[in-house]
């Protein structure tokens, strides 16, 4: 059995996981990717070939298996100074490294490329070592704890410590260990500048600090996982948020858990609950949300949760299982302006930086979805009129067409309703205006009249037991209007819009596909500002 780097990282994260991907494959790959970790290898992908360009006359060890490790072997040994993917192996422990250099005497310098950006650069200074590189120093003693005791948190450092560990292993001379991560502070400005575009961070000393640590965790590791014995009960996530969860959470803890409803909803759906609360309910044996004892301390907004489902247990069918508080959410919807925009934004965010003006993951706002409903319409009880869509799919920045385009659409008066504010406010439109600061008074006045239809829920002013705690739109539209539903559609979610739109601009199609694929995103931007409107009515008339 070969246990890789990735097999080490994952059995960090979880045992339990990392040790059904070796002896139950077909459990832990039953679900494919999501379209969202898609573009997370996709990021990682072209991160790594960018920072490549930084080592001139680099070699890629492009076999894999054992034939990668004798190319590895024979291109060290005629002293080839840089190496792409070089791997090592003691049998047993498998590793591919992202860069490697060779120094005069035979001594290596390993590289770890990760798609994160850097630390705080306001806080650094930046050195150039011997080899030319640029190199992450502090000169605040204040600053430097703080960031080794982040830095020792970072998977990514245990996953360089990995291969510095193997590499010794197997008879190498490791004598620096790098990171090298984006520089969130670059602005693209003509040409990709790969000096200003990485940051290196020398991390040898905090390397060498977790060395035994990573030594013993690996010897573990080995055990557990070449065992055909499962490890006994409940994984790690299991004190931990549902956003934490493990891809084969359910296999773990079924027989704890007991419910297969549980598995769906329980205290770990509790909003917001930390690590330390669910240590506490799981160490009492509390995992359905009607068990928390009374005397349990939480917090408001989970206790208002708990009480909403413990209610609606109670509630003979056809009952409202809601609580809503009509007073309060008749008083955010009277700072209504008619008319009313319901506004969504599609965007792109690149690990590397495709137009000027944009830095590493920085959105490419290229699809909005308008419905306007004037106070005339309301009245009359009829539907808002959806605007001539705005969708840009040619292969220069879509930034100025996209704002002149929803000016002439959005009037100087009226609310403009979103969902989830942040994402359009700070995340497009802020970096919009610093882009074309000619309509920055238009952005401004536009983030002045949002109106954040999400927070009627993270407030809780409307709470439903089906909610589960959660307040995006499609969780709130399922159960508030059944009728309507992303389902159907080909496009059903963010990532996988975004995804599309990076392959309609990057990739050769045929003209068919490329308008199948355009009409599909334009259906899945107008149910979005349809649903907020159907969401806002169904809203309205129940607390008239």
């Amino acid at each position: 059995m070969i246990i890789t780097k990735s097999d080490y990282v994952l059995w960090r994260e979880c045992p339990h996981n990392a040790w059904m991907k070796k002896w139950k494959p077909e459990i832990y790959f039953a679900l494919p990717l999501s379209d969202f970790e898609k573009h997370l290898v996709e990021a990682g992908n072209s991160v790594e070939k960018k920072a490549r360009e930084r080592f001139p006359g680099g070699v890629l060890v492009e076999s894999r298996g054992d034939e990668s490790l004798k190319q590895t072997k024979e291109l060290l040994k005629d002293h080839t100074e840089t190496l792409f993917q070089a791997s090592f192996s003691d049998g047993i422990l498998f590793a591919a490294v992202d860069i490697l250099k060779r120094g005069k005497n035979g001594e290596l310098s390993l590289y770890e490329v990760k798609a994160s950006s850097s630390s705080k650069l306001e806080q650094e200074t930046e050195d150039e070592s011997d080899d030319g590189d640029r190199i992450v120093d502090f000169k605040d003693p204040k600053a430097l704890e703080k960031y080794k005791n982040k830095l020792l948190k970072d998977h990514h450092l245990y996953d360089l410590a990995f291969q510095v560990y193997l590499a010794r292993k197997v008879g190498y001379k490791v004598v620096k260990a790098y990171l090298i991560r984006l520089n969130k502070n670059y602005t693209l400005a003509g040409e990709v500048d790969l000096q200003k575009l990485f940051v290196f961070e020398d991390v040898t000393i905090y390397v060498e600090e977790i060395s035994l640590h990573v030594k013993e965790g690996i010897e573990i590791m080995i055990n557990l996982l070449s065992s055909p014995k499962e490890p006994s009960g409940p994984c790690r996530c299991i004190y931990e948020g549902r956003s934490k969860h493990c891809t084969t959470f359910a296999e773990h803890n079924r027989k704890i858990l007991k419910d297969d409803e549980l598995l769906k909803y329980s205290v770990h759906d509790l909003i917001r609950i930390r690590s330390n609360k669910l240590h506490e309910l799981i160490n009492l044996g509390v995992y359905d949300i009607k068990n928390i004892p009374d005397d349990f301390e939480l917090s408001p907004k989970m206790q208002k949760q708990a009480d909403v489902h413990n209610c609606s247990l109670r509630l003979k069918p056809g009952d409202e299982k809601a609580d809503i508080n009509h007073k309060l959410i008749r008083q955010e919807f009277a700072k209504l302006q008619f008319p009313l925009y319901f506004l969504d934004y599609e965007s792109f965010n690149p690990a590397i930086p495709r137009f000027n003006g944009y830095k590493p993951y920085q959105h490419i706002p290229f699809q909005y979805s308008l419905h306007v409903l004037t106070k005339e319409s309301a009245e009359k009880g009829a539907e808002p009129e959806h605007m001539e869509p705005f969708f840009y799919i040619e292969k220069n920045d879509p930034s100025p067409l996209f704002v002149t385009d929803l000016k002439k659409k959005i009037g100087k008066s009226g609310s403009i309703i979103v969902w989830n504010r942040t994402f359009e406010e700070s995340h497009i439109n802020k970096h919009l205006a610093i882009r074309l600061p000619e309509y920055a008074d238009f952005i401004q006045g536009v983030n002045s009249r949002i109106f954040d239809l999400m927070k009627i829920f993270s407030k809780q002013l409307h709470v439903h037991p089906d909610f589960h705690g959660r307040a995006s739109i499609k969780k709130i539209l399922n159960v508030l209007c059944p009728k309507l539903s992303y389902k159907e559609l080909d496009i059903s979610n963010g990532s996988e819009a975004m995804n599309t739109w990076n392959k309609l601009v990057t990739e050769d199609m045929v003209e068919a596909k490329k308008e199948e694929l355009k009409q599909s995103m334009l259906e899945y931007c107008e149910l979005d500002t349809y649903a907020m409107y159907a969401i806002w009515k169904h809203l309205s008339d129940i607390v008239k």
